[in-house]
């Protein structure tokens, strides 16, 4: 399979707007071989508009991110890129941590709820956000 990374390109900015048949055309006028646009635009559609060579840059690790998220609320977003994110989760996680254990426990009706849907959010929200990355999506 020929992919060349400038007809990746061309193809991505025009697949919106053009058939199948009318890049294929288009291409062949411009003088490419035929097999070289059709597996160039078999690319395209195949990884969602990311060129083969580019597929797995910034790829993120679905068992780090899972890790992560497990033992630190909070981490496995700052992993995937969205530290902001992480960190409001992380520190969240923490004040209901601080309000189960300083106020003997009469805080944990807040502190417990706050705890787990922090580490819940953590955990779901960064699988979702490391398979959106892995997909090109993010």
């Amino acid at each position: 399979m020929s992919v060349d990374l400038k007809l990746v390109e061309w193809i991505k900015a025009n697949h919106a707007r053009l058939s199948r048949a009318q890049i294929i055309e288009q291409l062949k006028k411009d003088g490419h071989a035929e097999q070289d646009i059709i597996d160039s635009y078999d690319e395209v559609v195949q990884r969602s508009g990311k060129p083969m060579g580019l597929a797995g840059a910034g790829a993120k690790s679905m068992a780090a991110t899972v890790i992560l998220s497990i033992f630190i609320p909070g981490a496995g977003h700052m992993y995937t890129g969205a530290a902001g994110i992480g960190v409001l989760i992380l520190v969240l996680y923490l004040l209901g941590w601080l309000l189960t254990v300083l106020t003997f426990g009469i805080g944990g009706i807040i502190g417990i709820p706050l705890m787990i849907a922090m580490w819940l959010w953590g955990l779901i929200g960064s699988i979702r956000r490391c398979e959106k990355i892995n997909k090109g999506e993010l």
